[in-house]
């Protein structure tokens, strides 16, 4: 290493000392949270209530009351306007409250933002997209409105909009949307299969995601006013070259 260089960490997400919005006392003050490179990450025993403030905050559409978050080491918050809506086009966000445009069709609201920021047709979004929105079980419904679904299709629509854009960071709640997807003849192959896509990092939340246990690196709850790190059953942690691209030269 020469003169002047210094090796750095690079983290997909960083919270240093967060204040998250919402009623004091939800979530640890001040919280702390990095997500590695390519690390699967759970957060056991939240609600999808309590889940909004943290999930609003990682996938930057909301400011922290206080502290520092940085996205692949940028300052999200310091960002322009174009520069955020760059950024968000890498994070996928499922998180309650979340809605499809009324006047849209479910097809049109998953390729809407292909089409607008990468100036493709329709019809090329959803073809280019055909195995994933089959393995959703959506193509009986891409003409049909928002509030001609029903909640579980609503839902799928909703992923289908988050992970046709590829993001490398995938956020959400899962407590009943876990189960909606779990249901008879559904599973989640497509969430388990994104998931093991290599790049892709995931901070997911919810009351119990036992089905996710298998493929998470870490498992954290809250405890004593922090987040507290839980050993996953027969899980054997991560190998060292995992963590090799999380070190950068900086000059």
């Amino acid at each position: 290493m020469g003169h002047g260089e210094l090796p750095m960490l690079k983290y997909c997400l960083t919270m240093d000392q967060v204040l998250l919005p919402g009623p004091p006392g939800m979530w640890p003050a001040p919280l702390d949270l990095t997500l590695d490179l390519q690390e699967v990450v759970l957060i056991e025993q939240v609600s999808p209530e309590e889940g909004v403030p943290i999930l609003e905050v990682a996938s930057a559409f909301r400011p922290p009351v206080a502290g520092q978050v940085r996205h692949w080491g940028v300052d999200a918050f310091s960002l322009a306007r174009e520069e955020r809506y760059h950024l968000h086009r890498r994070i996928g966000c499922v998180a309650p409250g979340q809605v499809l445009l009324s006047r849209l069709t479910l097809g049109e609201n998953i390729a809407l933002g292909p089409c607008y920021h990468e100036g493709i047709t329709y019809g090329a979004v959803i073809s280019l997209n055909a195995g994933l929105l089959e393995q959703l079980g959506l193509p009986p419904f891409l003409d049909l409105l928002p509030h001609e679904v029903e909640e579980e299709v609503y839902l799928r629509a909703l992923w289908a909009r988050e992970l046709i854009k590829e993001p490398e960071m995938i956020l959400a709640a899962l407590d009943e949307s876990l189960e909606l997807l779990t249901g008879e003849g559904r599973g989640m192959a497509f969430l388990l299969d994104y998931l093991a896509t290599p790049g892709v990092t995931a901070l997911l939340l919810g009351q119990s995601l036992q089905p996710l246990h298998s493929l998470a690196h870490r498992i954290l709850r809250r405890e004593a006013g922090r987040l507290v790190s839980h050993p996953l059953p027969g899980h054997q942690g991560r190998p060292l070259t995992d963590f090799l691209p999380l070190i950068v030269v900086e000059k």
